[in-house]
């Protein structure tokens, strides 16, 4: 399965699996990895499966940057890499294989099964960072590491000198001797000669890093205490686990079912466990967002058509429907569906004809419909917007999704699920007290996928192993109360927004443009024009702001 590793400054900060036929990338919320940089677009780069390549579009309107090279489209190589403002996205084709497959092991062994001050032994590994990537398990407590071939350890790197390196292993620390090596030994700025370093730290030989990790993060976690995960769905909540076991009864049976439950629950996330858990496991799976196509080829998209059925229609297509024959159809967004469409819908759920647009004949269809909505389908079907016989159709078996909110006490679980999934390999980050009181006194209207992407946020912006509480940053509503600013005077000049934000004749773009603006004056004067304070607190750079405010002509002679 393909990936990303998210760089800043050099330094693994995040990896997402691509585990969907298409992936967003930028500062919006609603993006599947959301990049808190003002340089990104609200929607920077969308990555998209076609056939056996990957194709990198740009969606900002201004370009992108892959491989050094400015783009509108372009199909990503395995190592490419997308600029993101002071990130970098790698594209890896295929996530690598378990480290205990591809490892090779570095002296004899030797008992780990002991007790010292940092806990108990954990087996360990070096992760080698050269030309290529390459895993070594830890089977003694002494080697040394160089370019000669009699080192335990050899790293043919012309910067490396022939013994350049001892380390002897202290339980779960490292003593490292630099053996008088030409280009010295490098704990990140600083040159050392005798040291000692924990796990997770990084030493750097001439151009290639070294990373002392465990062979698995998994022997630092809490031993798989609390929780319980079915079938990607984390949480120990009565709620949770009463849904799990009416899934369990209605899924071997192919009676419709319709989810219900606020936007960013996991109605999909149901869905899937709805056809894994059904006799259809081995056929196809077919989600269609009734909301993210137009009202001219949802019909088109649904049902198929034939060639020459319109204009456009160069050859024929077969519809989800077809595409989900045997299997499971999961119609997301399913109260967006126009009037229309749904009389067709109901006719295909009654009798399980469908038929083409353009085509002179029905035909046949074994598939089972799973919708969701984040609406109240009957009172849209009081309203007129929603036929009642189609609800009463759809809602054979009728699955509620609790919100977020309402079982805080999983909040927890999922917060280390998610750093469980997105963390660097060979790297440990936990969250802080602090950090999880924060996220427990959140209201969470964007649910679990509010918490994901806050997650990644904070997991690019972190300044260390432990995600703090001044690392947690939330959008589209108010974490806890906001200061008010302070009357410390600027030379910025009036707030260039007054009274309603939206102007005519602005693209969305140019309408974020102006909101940056302010959001950044704001927060220099809120820190009495301090640009280093302001700029720490947004998470950008002193320079960025300089070069935000010279682009708006804001500059003093002071700068």
């Amino acid at each position: 399965m393909a990936e990303l590793v998210f760089l800043r400054r050099g330094e693994e900060v995040l990896r997402f699996t691509i585990d969907k036929p298409r992936v967003v990338l930028g500062r919006g919320e609603k993006c599947d990895v959301a990049v808190p940089d003002p340089e990104v677009s609200r929607q920077q780069v969308a990555l998209s499966f076609t056939g056996d390549q990957v194709i990198a579009e740009d969606l900002s309107g201004k370009g992108i940057v892959v491989a050094g090279k400015k783009v509108t489209s372009t199909p990503l190589q395995d190592g490419a890499d997308i600029a993101l403002g002071q990130w970098r996205a790698i594209f890896r084709s295929r996530t690598s294989s378990s480290d205990e497959d591809a490892a090779t092991e570095i002296g004899q062994q030797t008992e780990v099964a002991q007790v010292g001050s940092d806990g108990p032994r954990i087996t360990a590994q070096l992760r080698v960072r050269g030309g290529r990537e390459t895993v070594h398990k830890l089977q003694a407590d002494g080697f040394t590491i160089g370019k000669d071939s009699s080192n335990d350890l050899v790293v043919n790197e012309r910067y490396i000198s022939s013994r350049h390196l001892k380390v002897t292993r202290r339980e779960n620390r490292f003593h490292l001797i630099d053996q008088q090596s030409t280009n010295g030994t490098w704990l990140g700025p600083v040159r050392v000669f005798e040291c000692e370093i924990p796990l997770f730290s990084t030493v750097k030989l001439g151009d290639t890093e070294i990373v002392f990790e465990p062979t698995s993060t998994a022997a630092l976690s809490a031993g798989g205490k609390g929780g319980t995960a079915y079938e990607g769905l984390v949480g120990g909540d009565a709620n949770m686990r009463a849904l799990a076991e009416i899934i369990d009864r209605v899924a071997p049976s192919s009676a419709a079912v319709a989810i219900f439950g606020e936007s960013g629950t996991g109605k999909e996330l149901v869905a899937r466990a709805v056809h894994n858990r059904s006799t259809r496991a081995e056929k196809a799976f077919i989600p269609v967002n009734c909301a993210a196509i137009s009202k001219e080829l949802i019909e088109s998209e649904l049902f198929g058509h034939e060639k020459g059925a319109f204009t456009g229609a160069e050859k024929t297509h077969r519809g989800a429907f077809e595409e989900a024959d045997g299997g499971t159809l999961f119609l997301d967004e399913i109260g967006e569906l126009p009037l229309e469409l749904q009389a067709k819908l109901l006719r295909a759920l009654e009798s399980g004809e469908i038929k083409r647009v353009g085509a002179a004949r029905p035909m046949n269809v074994d598939v089972r419909i799973v919708a969701a909505t984040n609406r109240d389908l009957m009172e849209e079907a009081r309203r007129g917007r929603f036929r009642e016989d189609l609800y009463y159709r759809l809602c054979v078996v009728p699955l509620t999704l609790p919100p977020l909110r309402s079982r805080k006490a999983d909040i927890p679980l999922l917060a280390q699920h998610f750093l469980k999934l997105f963390t660097p390999k060979g790297q440990a980050v936990s969250l802080s007290q602090d950090a999880l009181a924060k996220l427990a006194n959140h209201g969470w209207p964007g649910n679990v996928r509010e918490l994901r992407n806050v997650l990644h946020r904070a997991l690019l912006m972190r300044r260390g192993h432990a995600i703090e509480a001044g690392d947690l940053t939330f959008q589209g509503s108010a974490s806890g109360p906001i200061p008010a600013p302070s009357a410390v005077p600027t030379p910025m000049g009036p707030s260039p927004i007054e009274g309603q934000i939206y102007q005519p004749g602005r693209t969305l773009e140019e309408h974020l443009q102006v909101l940056e603006k302010e959001i950044v004056l704001q927060a220099l004067k809120f820190h009495g024009n301090s640009k280093e304070k302001a700029g720490r607190e947004l998470g950008i750079g002193r320079s960025t702001i300089f070069k935000r405010l010279k682009d708006w002509g804001l500059t003093t002679s002071d700068d």
